[in-house]
């Protein structure tokens, strides 16, 4: 899945995983039905409200877990690597 989501087919190889962890948090998971189904009401179509992923890389594990604890808002974090 993380090599698939590179947006450039050349960077697909050009990175080296050594751990991938899914970070499944109930309350901001909530905020995300929430935000989708007021999208909906809306008039969204389901193209628009089509989840899709983006994966961070961390240089520390201690800023990843910062970030599975308290969300990742605009302005929040100082990681630039999406």
């Amino acid at each position: 899945v993380l090599r698939s989501s590179s947006l450039h087919s050349g960077s697909q190889q050009g990175f080296q995983y050594s751990r991938a962890i899914l970070v499944e948090n109930e309350l901001f998971l909530s905020e995300l039905r929430a935000f989708a189904r007021a999208k909906a009401a809306a008039g969204y179509s389901q193209e628009e409200l089509r989840e899709t992923f983006a994966f961070l890389l961390f240089d520390k594990e201690e800023e990843a877990q910062r970030v599975c604890q308290s969300g990742l808002r605009v302005n929040s974090s100082s990681s630039g690597a999406l």
